[in-house]
């Protein structure tokens, strides 16, 4: 299996240089290729010593016609396996600001989540966002975008309607998860015909203004509805521990999230130095399953208590060769049915070295304390590497 994805990367990246070098009034499209090698070395109490290629990612995106363009990108975790979490029509040649964007793509849906993980400010995923929902909500669906300016102050806002949901996320060795630590994780599942109570719903208005004489602040209000549209895993309570448990899949469970993110960076006029500052706060409510009789479709719809979570990084910039920061993040966690709810922390400080645009080095110090758990220290190492163009992801 390494050996047919190594093959594969390897003939798109050369395919994509070849593309590039081409005449694009013979071929009516020029696509853009990036590619980035993402590898990780992580000391952990818990887990011990692991070293791995944790992603290799290839981007294609090119302008299709005046009136769209498109993107793709296909990761290779740990070199074993295909995952393509984005693939988009993105027609944003409709006038007057408006953009429609088509196809599987990570949702609009606060700060981070439209960044993959090599492009986070720390060499791990959104602690937060992976315990409550267990990674980046990604869907397959449509996306309708407006910029307009009130003033001299540009606004966003978006709306998604998705017939498919599910979180996108990657543990220190690239393999996907499917739930985070603490949460059940958001699924897209339908028991029968699909109607439209059964799709998910996001939405987010942001702006962006300017601070001082060479700097800006951004804020923005998300939210992500499903009424019906997720499904989830039940047991029956009766018989755990008595070697005749009954457990199965649920269907027709609902989420609501409301999330609130503020920015900050500025830039020294003077030297290279910059500081960059920016807060994540969320609200979730998520449905589950409660069994108490048998049978493998005897379950219950509850709605289950609100968590909450909020994650703060900040960073200075020394040079554009130095740059480190601290980050600190606190969730809420609930594993047994009327039990309080029990928070968990992630904090840690980190420093980058970049050695060119296309070559980072970055290490890491975090504690991590979760419930009925003993204290972590982990101890990160990171080497990425970024050919090409490189184009995902929205700024604000």
């Amino acid at each position: 299996m390494k050996r047919i994805c190594f093959t594969l990367l390897t003939t798109l990246f050369c395919a994509g240089l070849n593309a590039q070098s081409s005449d694009a009034a013979k071929t009516g499209v020029q696509p853009e290729f990036g590619f980035v090698l993402d590898a990780i070395a992580i000391n952990s109490d818990a887990e011990g010593t692991t070293a791995d290629l944790r992603m290799a990612e290839l981007s294609v995106s090119s302008r299709i016609d005046p009136l769209g363009r498109a993107f793709a990108i296909l990761e290779f975790p740990s070199a074993e396996e295909v995952h393509i979490p984005e693939a988009v029509m993105v027609f944003d040649g409709l006038g007057d600001g408006w953009e429609i964007r088509a196809g599987r793509s990570l949702l609009d849906f606060g700060k981070w989540n439209t960044t993959h993980m090599h492009d986070l400010p720390t060499p791990n995923a959104d602690p937060v966002r992976t315990a409550l929902f267990g990674g980046a909500l990604s869907g397959t669906g449509l996306e309708v975008h407006r910029w307009w300016a009130q003033g001299d102050t540009p606004i966003r806002f978006s709306f998604g309607a998705w017939p498919s949901v599910g979180a996108h996320s990657h543990s220190a060795h690239g393999h996907e998860e499917e739930h985070g630590h603490g949460g059940s994780g958001i699924t897209s599942g339908v028991d029968g015909p699909m109607s439209l109570s059964d799709w998910s719903f996001s939405g987010r208005l942001a702006s962006q203004m300017d601070f001082g004489a060479n700097g800006w602040w951004q804020w923005g209000l998300s939210c992500f509805s499903s009424q019906q549209g997720l499904a989830g895993e039940w047991h029956n309570e009766d018989n755990v521990g008595t070697g005749e448990e009954e457990e199965g899949e649920a269907f027709g469970l609902g989420a609501r999230t409301f999330g609130v993110d503020l920015s900050l960076r500025t830039n020294s006029l003077g030297d290279e130095g910059w500081n960059s500052f920016t807060l994540e706060y969320w609200r979730h409510l998520q449905d589950g399953a409660h069994a108490e009789g048998v049978g493998v479709t005897d379950y219950e719809i509850e709605e289950g208590e609100e968590l909450q979570g909020a994650w703060l990084t900040a960073e200075h910039g020394f040079s554009k060769s130095w740059s480190g920061g601290a980050h600190a993040a606190w969730w809420e966690e609930s594993h047994e049915e009327g039990e309080p709810l029990e928070t968990a922390l992630r904090y840690g400080i980190f420093i980058n070295r970049h050695f060119s645009e296309f070559q980072r080095l970055r290490f890491s110090l975090e504690q991590l304390e979760e419930p009925d758990e003993e204290p972590s220290q982990v101890l990160s190492i990171q080497w990425s590497t970024f050919l090409g163009k490189h184009r995902h992801g929205m700024d604000w």
